[in-house]
């Protein structure tokens, strides 16, 4: 399916998550002057306008990164997320995960994009005709193209993988696909950002330990980091199928979101944590 907008969520509490790893996982990897590819399997467009009519429908940015930027004591470790995104922010543009990793991505690196959306595609491209570095942009399905180009000729690198999980089959594939490249691609890292949602919560389980007993097989010392961030207890409201309010444009709201990292740099969870804490503080939905 092709439904899936990602403007009426753009800068909400998943996205601070999503970007706030990925921030420091490309920090992590510009540490050493050898190149490295990046692939991110569902890119979107790339670049979303906070004021546009879907944005400003749900209100996720304002409570989400407009909320986080007004604070007056962020916490040190966003700093490097934040330098990304809030010179932007000022024109009420949020960046998605193609324009952070393009920011991050040096003139020895390659980045690769993977939308299939016509029209997100399309975006995608008008977004980076400007580009300087090397960045190729697919436009072709992102589970079958990290599959056909893993393991890239640099070896090191990594994957950020975000799809948007409409369909219960999702999760098998987002943990067939993940152990498909793990064995060929052994110390690629990779990212998978996915929904906290109480009516899936044994499909998310299901995925997450198939993916961990699979890459332990694989090599039993393989690091494996699963982060949370939960802006409201699972129990304090009722999700529901897209399709069950498909007839007043109702989403499903998130009680929060996770990042599962394989081959996670090093110190990510003590690093990490403590800031996911500070952001709950900050994103806790009022019950």
């Amino acid at each position: 399916m092709l439904s899936y907008q990602h403007s009426y969520h753009a800068g909400n509490h998943a996205d601070i998550l999503k970007h706030f790893v990925l921030s420091y996982v490309m920090e992590y990897l510009n540490k050493k002057e050898k190149p490295y590819t990046f692939f991110d399997t569902h890119s979107a467009s790339g670049v979303f306008d906070l004021l546009d009519n879907k944005s400003l429908k749900t209100s996720e940015a304002q409570n989400g990164i407009l909320k986080l930027i007004n604070q007056n004591d962020l916490h040190q470790q966003l700093d490097v997320y934040l330098k990304v995104v809030k010179e932007n922010l000022k024109n009420n543009i949020y960046f998605g995960s193609p324009k952070i990793e393009e920011f991050f991505i040096r003139q020895q690196d390659t980045l690769i994009l993977s939308e299939l959306h016509p029209t997100e595609f399309q975006n995608l491209k008008n977004n980076f005709y400007k580009t300087t570095k090397n960045v190729q942009i697919h436009n072709r399905n992102g589970w079958e193209m990290i599959k056909a180009l893993t393991p890239p000729k640099t070896k090191r690198g990594a994957v950020l993988i975000d799809p948007s999980y409409e369909q219960k089959e999702d999760y098998e594939i987002a943990a067939k696909t993940i152990s498909f490249i793990n064995k060929k691609w052994s110390n690629g890292i990779i990212l998978l950002w996915y929904p906290l949602l109480k009516y899936r919560q044994d499909d998310i389980n299901l995925m997450i330990q198939s993916i961990c007993n699979n890459v332990k097989e694989n090599n039993q010392n393989t690091e494996i980091v699963n982060l949370q961030l939960c802006i409201a207890d699972k129990d304090s409201h009722t999700e529901v199928e897209l399709a069950e309010n498909a007839e007043v444009n109702k989403i499903p709201r998130l009680y929060g979101s996770g990042m599962l990292v394989i081959n996670a740099p090093y110190l990510l969870k003590e690093n990490t944590e403590p800031v996911i804490k500070y952001l709950e503080s900050i994103l806790k939905m009022e019950s």
